[in-house]
Formats: C-alpha cells, sequence, structure tokens
C-alpha cells in the first residue's frame, strides 16, 4: 500500500515537473518575445528620432504619440481632389491679392468677433463667422474693418475669413470635407488627415526660408487686406496662416480644435491645440509635427518647445519639455537649461556665451547631420547626434 502511495506521489511529482518546466517555458518564451518588441520598439524610435533631428529640407510629417511612438508619413503632392491649386504642384507661386484696410465688406457681427477674439488663445467652443478679420492678438477693427491698435504691425496683414466673398476657401473647405465624410476614421486618423491636407495645399515650396520670401509680399509696411483663400492659392502660409486654417478645418468636421499663439525658439509662433475623447494633440501645421500631450511624461522628444498648453488648470504655465526628465534626453536638457557641461562617451560639451563647444570622443558625432572632425562651436538651434541620442541646443 505504502509503496502503491510511493509510486503514485512520484507520478504526480513527475507530471508537476512536467508541467511546470511547460509552464515556465512558455512564460520564457513570452517573456523573450515581449523584450524583443520592446527592443524593436525601442530600437524603431532611435531610427526615428535620429531621422527626425537630421531632416533639413522638410519632406515628412512626424506625429509623436503618447505611448511614445513615433510614426513618419511622406509629406503629399498634388492630390485630384486638389485640382484648383495645381499650379502649387507644380510649384508656381501666385501672390495674393492685397487690399488697402477697410475695403472688403465687414458686417458689424465680424468686426465684433474680431475684437472678441483678439487674444492669445481661441476656444474651441468659437467657430468662425464670415467677415472675421486676424492680426494678431493685440488688434482692434473700427467698424469699417480697420486696425485702430496702438500696437498694430504693418508687416502683419488683416486675414479675412468670408466664404461668401471667397471662393477659394470654399473649395477648399469642401474638398477637406469630402476626404473625411463617408469614411470610417477615428479621431487620430482624422487628425492625421488635417494635418496632410493643411500642409499640402501651402507645399509649393519645401523651403521654410522660400516660403518666408514669398508671404513677405504680403508685408507692405502699411496695414493691408487679404483673403485666407487668396493665401491658399499661393500656396504659401506661415504658422497664422495654416493654424488659421486648421481651426476653420477642423470646426466643419467637429474636430474640437484651439487657435494657439504663443513664441518657439524665442519668435511669435501660432499653432492648435486638438482634443480628442482620449487625449490632447499639439498641432503645429508650419513644423509638420503633432504632440501627444495628454500624457507628456511618456514623451520623449529630441527638442525642447515653449508651447504654452491650455489647460484650464494650468492656463498660464508655458510647458517647457515634451520628455521624461528621467531619461537620456531629459538629463541633456537638464543640463542645457542651465548652462551645465555634459559629458558622455562620445563628447564633451562646455557651455560659452554664444550656446555650448563641443568636443568629439568618437566618429559618432553628428552637427545639423554632418559629422565633425575637431572642435565646434555651437549655435542655437543646432542639432547634435551623439550616437542613438539626438537634440537640440537651446
Amino acid at each position: 500500500m505504502f509503496a502503491r502511495i510511493g509510486q503514485k506521489a512520484l507520478e504526480f511529482t513527475s507530471a508537476s515537473l512536467r508541467t511546470g518546466i511547460r509552464r515556465s517555458s512558455a512564460a520564457m518564451t513570452n517573456s523573450v518575445e515581449i523584450m524583443s518588441d520592446t527592443v524593436q520598439f525601442a530600437s524603431q524610435r532611435v531610427k526615428n528620432l535620429r531621422f527626425y533631428n537630421s531632416c533639413g529640407v522638410r519632406n515628412h510629417l512626424f506625429s509623436f504619440g503618447k505611448n511614445g511612438e513615433i510614426n513618419i508619413d511622406k509629406r503629399v503632392y498634388g492630390s485630384e481632389d486638389l485640382q484648383f491649386l495645381e499650379h502649387i504642384k507644380n510649384g508656381h507661386y501666385i501672390q495674393p491679392k492685397i487690399y488697402p484696410e477697410g475695403t472688403l465688406h465687414c458686417t458689424m457681427e465680424g468686426i465684433e468677433q474680431s475684437n472678441k477674439l483678439a487674444k492669445d488663445v481661441i476656444l474651441e467652443k468659437d467657430k468662425f463667422i464670415d467677415g472675421y478679420r486676424y492680426s494678431g492678438c493685440n488688434a482692434r477693427f473700427d467698424s469699417f474693418g480697420r486696425n485702430v491698435s496702438r500696437f498694430k504691425n504693418g508687416n502683419q496683414e488683416i486675414i479675412v475669413i468670408d466664404k461668401t466673398l471667397d471662393e477659394t476657401l470654399v473649395k477648399t473647405i469642401n474638398t477637406f470635407k469630402n476626404r473625411i465624410y463617408g469614411k470610417t476614421l477615428t479621431e487620430e486618423q482624422k487628425i492625421k488627415e488635417l494635418m496632410k491636407f493643411v500642409d499640402e495645399v501651402f507645399s509649393v515650396s519645401k523651403s521654410g526660408e522660400e516660403t518666408s520670401k514669398y508671404v513677405a509680399n504680403i508685408m507692405t509696411g502699411q496695414q493691408a487686406e487679404v483673403l485666407l483663400g487668396d493665401i491658399i492659392n499661393s500656396g504659401a502660409g506661415m504658422c497664422r496662416h495654416r493654424a488659421l486654417l486648421t481651426k476653420l478645418l477642423a470646426d466643419e468636421v467637429n474636430i474640437k480644435c484651439r487657435f494657439v499663439q504663443g513664441y518657439y525658439n524665442s519668435g511669435g509662433h501660432a499653432w492648435n491645440e486638438i482634443i480628442t475623447k482620449g487625449d490632447t494633440y499639439l498641432f503645429d501645421a508650419m513644423h509638420g509635427n503633432i504632440f501627444s500631450i495628454g500624457n507628456t511624461s511618456r514623451n520623449i522628444v529630441p527638442q525642447v518647445f515653449s508651447y504654452k498648453i491650455t489647460n484650464p488648470n494650468n492656463t498660464n504655465k508655458l510647458i517647457p519639455k515634451y520628455f521624461d526628465d528621467n531619461s537620456t534626453i531629459g538629463v541633456i536638457y537638464r543640463c542645457l537649461n542651465h548652462k551645465v557641461p555634459i559629458t558622455t562617451g562620445e563628447a564633451i560639451l562646455t557651455p560659452t556665451s554664444n550656446g555650448y563647444c563641443i568636443k568629439p570622443l568618437s566618429d559618432n558625432v553628428l552637427i545639423n547631420g554632418d559629422k565633425i572632425a575637431g572642435v565646434k562651436e555651437l549655435s542655437y538651434g543646432d542639432f547634435v547626434n551623439l550616437k542613438d541620442v539626438g537634440f537640440q541646443i537651446i
């Protein structure tokens, strides 16, 4: 009897061991697969960060997700539904028609809204009506649509949004609505389509410098009016034109969108915030970037931005970074912010009055995409790659 019990116990123990081994093996396999996926994700992320940092003339759009993923899309040119802007695809710039201020038709309602919304942040509940005028957050318009603010800038045009006067704007809106309606798209997919569309209509030039020269044609030194549709037709728009169009299009397809004005790299800038059920996105159509900002602790972005975040609990606070403070990038940017010397296995960075001086310790150092042979003075805005880590001098 005892022998039979012992034999049964032995068989049970043996079976348990085999089961345990199988479970351990399965668990180990799952762990290896998870580790492999994690390594693959991190590896791809590093490649995308390096690619982001190395981009000069912009041919791609970047989306930084809330879980750390970075998606890259090629810029789109010459879509069939934008035949009325075919000259843009061919690189032909058409100078917008400029009117003396107070020329284009205006209504009392349009003027009242223009003055009411002359502020840093235009909220998602505020929808532009016909006759709305924009000329910066300090503009004040009289009943004729003239900017009478003592802060007015002759080199910033008055942008007029009025679908009753602007055939090109109406065509642009309808084209985007046709791209969205009738398709089963998530909110995130709609946002990416919005970025692609706004980028495409302003794609007469890939060069930011050339785009600035084109837009300078409407800066006469005297306050002048220009229809948003005429700026679209030119193919060249700066941040304010793109951000206004982004909000206008988003409002048309029921995407919650804010228009925000602030600073970027010490210069004036305009961008958008888009609010979905699950997240908030910083939408910068000028630079072709979308950032998830609902959970900034998971975002390790290779650049520091002084975007103003309009969270109602934090309305006036400047969020100076979108990256994990404990990451390599986070540590580097804390050093940059406080002008602290940085030493890594790849290089030594020493603060100077103009920025930083870098001494390479390996062949893995790139400045603005180029290798350097010896000590080099860095300027604000320079992109630095130290092997797999990319950042910008701020």
